[in-house]
């Protein structure tokens, strides 16, 4: 066996490619940050809506798509986030950009805690079982005074700024949230747990046998996609004011991040991204033709499944050279 270590040539050919996208990354969030200085309320609110859904997207096409979880009621991380940020806000009477972390926490509690029985199943019963913790837990909040019961919680300490302030403060937080997963998950798979998470996706016994830590790599990305969709449903409703049980627990959720990261490209990064970008522009084009948009939604979903198994970008991306965050692994040849 060759054990002689590559070139340094081998080594370093990543490193203006790096360069790039790290440059492209920034240009992209400095001309988004400035975006409240020069537009209205209606394309900030809008703005939110993109970044959030783009969030729980990636989130779930993580789960799904990198580890083989499917998971039916993400809509659960949403909803425990969402109340999260209102509840702690209200009762403390804090501000509510700053309880954002608080509502961190808490989601990567519950992520901890739902992650001990959950992580145990696999297949038709993990969606399941997460699907039931979902109605669980909207059937809890529906039945909470201290949560508002049905008529949900309003953030009431946001009350204290202006239209400006709260729309610019939530168009930034949301931002934030979806910049920081983005990083956080292109990091995350370009490491270690990334090649354990796509060895246990293609194969759980056998990256079990390789020496994969199988319980521990689910567990990592659990916690993750937990605080990821936590946070987006957090920014979310603090867009709206308003948090009930059915709407933050509702299925529409994990349906538009379905939808999206299979219309995407699941199993890559740039699929959601792709993804949510034409989920937006559909709506905006055709939602008012009212049941024959959703018809249309499901024709294309179907479509795409038939015509281009790996979603929009696996048409763009064909011969597989594009690499946009960096994350495909390439195996080295040397004499």
């Amino acid at each position: 066996m060759n054990t002689t270590a590559p070139p340094a040539s081998a080594l370093n050919h990543r490193a203006p490619a790096a360069a790039l996208r790290r440059m492209a990354f920034a240009a992209a969030l400095c001309g988004l940050v400035v975006v409240p200085w020069i537009s209205g309320y209606a394309t900030q609110r809008l703005m939110v809506e993109v970044f959030c859904v783009a969030t729980i997207a990636l989130a779930w096409n993580l789960l799904a798509g990198y580890a083989g979880l499917v998971v039916v009621g993400h809509q659960m991380f949403v909803g425990v986030g969402a109340y999260a940020l209102f509840s702690l806000s209200n009762t403390f009477n804090l501000n509510p950009w700053l309880a954002l972390p608080l509502a961190a926490v808490t989601s990567a509690i519950f992520a901890a805690l739902s992650a001990l029985p959950l992580l145990r199943l696999s297949g038709p019963y993990l969606a399941v079982a997460t699907w039931v913790l979902a109605e669980v837990l909207r059937i809890g909040a529906l039945n909470s005074p201290w949560l508002g019961a049905g008529g949900g919680l309003p953030l009431e300490a946001i009350r204290e700024f202006d239209r400006a302030a709260r729309n610019a403060g939530t168009y930034w937080a949301s931002l934030a949230v979806f910049a920081g997963s983005l990083l956080a998950a292109s990091m995350m798979l370009r490491g270690r747990l990334g090649l354990a998470l796509m060895s246990v996706r293609d194969s759980e016994p056998a990256a079990a046998a390789a020496g994969v830590h199988v319980l521990r790599a689910k567990f990592l990305l659990w916690l993750a996609a937990g605080v990821m969709t936590g946070l987006a449903g957090s920014v979310s409703y603090m867009s709206t004011l308003q948090v009930t049980p059915d709407a933050s627990f509702g299925m529409n959720w994990t349906a538009v991040a379905l939808f999206i990261t299979i219309l995407g490209g699941i199993g890559t990064l740039e699929g959601p991204l792709l993804g949510t970008l034409l989920y937006f522009v559909l709506r905006e084009l055709f939602a008012g033709y009212g049941t024959w948009y959703f018809i249309g939604l499901g024709a294309l979903a179907m479509f795409v499944m038939l015509v281009a198994p790996g979603g929009m970008w696996s048409l763009f991306n064909r011969r597989g050279f594009l690499d946009v965050f960096g994350i495909r692994r390439r195996m080295d040849t040397h004499p």
